[in-house]
């Protein structure tokens, strides 16, 4: 079993850890790395390749450096590897300064395998790759993007295959993580409801919101700026022709940075702000009208969905809603 040193908290199980903050899923998976050598040994043979690893690596969480002054969220240091893990519950990526940093532990350490990993939100590693695009790691230093959801499958394998008594933790930390990983609030009755327009947005686009949302089973949205959900919402729902058309669950999302590669019909929008690109589930449409009511424009309102599917206005399901949750 690997050492582990936690630096601000005491561990004693995987309950322990139970939260949806980043400091919550960052202890959990040093945790697990800690107590399971089949997680360990996958998790550096995706990062580092086929490297030797000792019968007791250290696995350092919240480490402080001396001589830079930072912290290090997740540290795993062998006689042959050291890599340093940047957690992230979103998709914002370290500070040049950050990576700098870490880039001189490293060198500080002098293993001859070297890694700076960023865990990110799951359908984030695009954006992340680009963001950091211009920082290049000095020699021997390597750079790795995974996603949330590569863990979850590390950890799902090392629960079929560790030592027996180890395994059935690593499921519940499979679990927890599966859990967390999503940035939705899974359990949200909330859905969120933008207009569309039939008509495309502009010369450039050859298809329009409502055919991407019916043909093609897809919504987008931008993922900095203005006044759009800082995260996926569970559920949407579509208004245009005057009334509610269809609510969704939203069974996926991705963070991207160009929308001509993945709609057909769109434009590249490559160097302009990224966007949430969903994939919607099947639709749900009401059993009778459900009109605007009082909304103008194509301002984002939300209701709760069984508002939605009973009230014959969307404005009298949001203004319900607002009653129901004390707004």
């Amino acid at each position: 079993m690997s050492e582990l040193r936690l630096h601000g908290a005491a561990v004693e199980t995987v309950f322990d850890l139970l939260g949806h903050r980043e400091n919550d899923m960052t202890y959990a998976l040093g945790w697990g790395l800690a107590r399971s050598d089949a997680l360990l040994h996958g998790f550096l043979e995706r990062v580092a390749g086929d490297v030797p690893v000792d019968p007791s690596p250290a696995i350092n969480l919240q480490e402080y450096g001396t001589d830079d002054g930072g912290f290090t969220d997740i540290e795993v240091l062998t006689e042959h590897v050291h890599v340093i893990v940047e957690a992230k519950r979103g998709w914002a990526p370290p500070s040049a300064s950050q990576l700098h940093r870490y880039e001189e532990r490293l060198d500080a350490m002098a293993r001859p395998s070297r890694w700076i990993v960023i865990l990110t939100q799951n359908g984030a590693e695009e954006i992340v790759r680009h963001q950091i695009a211009d920082w290049t790691p000095t020699d021997p230093t390597r750079a790795c993007v995974l996603g949330w959801s590569d863990v979850v499958r590390l950890a799902e394998h090392a629960s079929k295959i560790g030592h027996r008594e180890a395994r059935p933790v690593i499921a519940e930390l499979t679990t927890y993580l599966r859990g967390v990983a999503d940035m939705r609030d899974t359990h949200s009755n909330l859905v969120y409801i933008p207009a569309l327009a039939q008509r495309p947005f502009n010369d450039n686009w050859k298809i329009g919101p409502i055919e991407i949302v019916e043909r093609l089973g897809r919504y987008f949205f931008p993922a900095i700026g203005g006044a759009y959900p800082k995260e996926v919402p569970n559920y949407i729902g579509f208004r245009y022709w005057g009334k509610l058309q269809s609510i969704h669950h939203i069974e996926s999302s991705e963070v991207v940075i160009d929308l001509g590669e993945h709609i057909p019909g769109a434009p590249s929008t490559a160097g302009e702000r990224p966007h949430f690109l969903t994939t919607l589930g099947p639709a749900i449409r009401p059993d009778h009208d459900v009109r605007t009511g009082d909304i103008y424009g194509a301002a984002w309102t939300r209701a709760d969905i069984d508002l939605l599917l009973t009230c014959s206005t969307i404005s009298e399901a949001r203004d319900l809603t607002k009653k129901r949750h004390g707004g």
